[in-house]
């Protein structure tokens, strides 16, 4: 009997390292991989077009243009109802009302009240100030390419506009309201491919493919946790600190599978949990899923949607307040219209009668606003908070404060956030995203604190712990490689 329990557990310790060694060798490539792409994505993320980019490059709104009112203009759209959202800004030269309706936009020349229909022009027009060392705008039309996933999909077909510029700017105007939504440059696309692309799978043919897609990831990435945990597994059992190995040796392995063994053993509980992590990311079977803030929410927020007469409001009054206006948003809090105005330093929010910037709105409406979302959850507790909690904090960008926080007697334990300043809902939390921040940005990001996130201490310590998990994965895949040698040998 004992001697069958010995062969039985040798049998098993076999297998475990034969699975072990072929899923290193099949996926310990991309896990090296994620480890270097990692590094990249700490400095250069996705393309995304930023506030701050547009408040240098939108044209400058002139309201005196302004011939026709936001309902009409809706009107002419032909389409029922009432948009959800609506802007004003300036598009070739001309103001344009731009409307979100059904999750998709549409635009109308604010100066005839006619469709505005997209051509190459406007195109060249909308991306020029984000080139302004361009002598040449080529601009040809896509659905989808490698730089267009993400929020930019509502304004396909986009527009995109080669310029040969020093940076070697791509640009991307919308099909539908022709305005910039996404800029790239050379060295961005370069370092993404590095970056990004590879820690996310993002491959165009792939990634077009919602579902597929997030598959490949989450089983990706458990395959990879297997593979790691297995070598824990396997490199625990190999070390002796009391009964050591010939000549003192706490590892039986030299050259190349001790470093391999002692790297597994320093690095591997990060990387378990980065690969953990890394498998929430696309929540897997739904675990961990948190509605956000829903349209439901914004509109409750809002006191109902837009009306006619809010609508029918004209903006003139604005301009001759506002000198330097780039764009205005229709926006109601708590059932009343507001506009929110952007210029080249910041965003405020208006009077939408007078036109005067307001400092913030009173905590009473906020406060009614916010419990107008929960009408039948009473409140646990609320209030204005000036610093980061847990759930609402800055990652290397900066949040708004102060923000008044709400928390509701729900099961769920909802917790939301608004910002005066804005009169908008900033940020959502319930349970599940609660654990989803300490399980992903956490783990992952390793934001544990502010101590913690504050460069340059982060940039130093994920940036050397990225260092040792990819040296564990060389030290794996050159054994991989000898291995392999050594079988083709045979």
């Amino acid at each position: 009997m004992a001697l069958l329990i010995v062969r039985a557990m040798g049998s098993w310790k076999r297998q475990l390292h034969l699975l072990h060694r072929w899923l290193g060798i099949g996926i310990g490539l991309l896990v090296l991989l994620w480890f270097g792409s990692g590094i990249v994505m700490m400095y250069v993320p996705y393309p995304a077009l930023t506030e701050q980019e547009r408040m240098a490059w939108l044209a400058p709104l002139n309201v005196e243009q302004v011939e026709v009112s936001a309902w009409n203009a809706w009107q002419a759209t032909g389409q029922p109802g009432i948009p959800d959202v609506v802007k004003l800004n300036s598009v070739a030269g001309r103001p344009a009302y731009h409307f979100m309706a059904e999750g998709r936009w549409r635009s109308v020349w604010a100066d005839t009240g006619t469709v505005l229909q997209m051509t190459d022009d406007i195109a060249r027009s909308s991306a020029a100030s984000a080139a302004p060392g361009a002598r040449t705008l080529a601009v040809d039309t896509v659905d989808l390419d490698q730089w267009t996933f993400g929020s930019v999909k509502m304004h396909r077909p986009l527009y995109r506009v080669e310029a040969d510029d020093a940076a070697g700017s791509v640009l991307y105007v919308s099909g539908r309201t022709g305005e910039l939504v996404r800029d790239t440059t050379r060295s961005e696309r370069a370092w993404n491919w590095a970056g990004s692309v590879i820690h996310w799978i993002y491959f165009t043919p792939l990634r077009t493919y919602g579902q597929p897609w997030r598959q490949v990831v989450m089983w990706t990435s458990a395959a990879a946790f297997v593979l790691v945990m297995l070598g824990m597994v396997l490199g625990i059992q190999r070390l002796r600190l009391r009964k050591r190995y010939a000549g003192g040796r706490r590892s039986p392995y030299r050259g190349w599978q001790a470093w391999h063994h002692w790297l597994g053993l320093g690095a591997g509980t990060l990387t378990l949990t980065w690969l953990f992590s890394g498998w929430l990311s696309v929540t897997p079977f739904d675990w961990l899923s948190s509605p956000g803030i829903t349209a439901q929410d914004r509109l409750a927020f809002a006191g109902g949607p837009l009306t006619r007469d809010d609508l029918s409001v004209s903006p003139a009054h604005v301009g001759r307040v506002h000198v330097d206006l780039l764009e205005l948003e229709w926006r109601r809090i708590d059932g009343k219209l507001y506009f929110s105005a952007l210029d080249r330093t910041s965003r405020s929010l208006l009077d939408a009668n007078s036109g005067a910037v307001l400092p913030a709105i009173p905590q009473e409406v906020l406060l009614h606003a916010l419990r107008a979302t929960r009408p039948e959850t009473p409140l646990l507790a609320a209030e204005i908070i000036t610093s980061a909690d847990n759930y609402y904090y800055s990652h290397h960008t900066e949040r708004a404060f102060p923000v008044l926080r709400v928390q509701f007697q729900s099961a769920d334990q909802t917790t939301l956030y608004a910002d005066p300043a804005q009169g908008k809902l900033v940020e959502y939390a319930d349970r599940n995203s609660q654990w989803n921040r300490w399980l992903f940005n956490g783990l992952h990001q390793l934001d544990f604190a502010a101590v913690v996130r504050a460069r340059p201490v982060w940039d130093v310590m994920v940036a050397s712990l990225c260092v040792l998990g990819a040296m564990l994965s060389v030290t794996g895949l050159v054994l991989g490689w000898r291995r392999l040698k050594t079988r083709s040998r045979k």
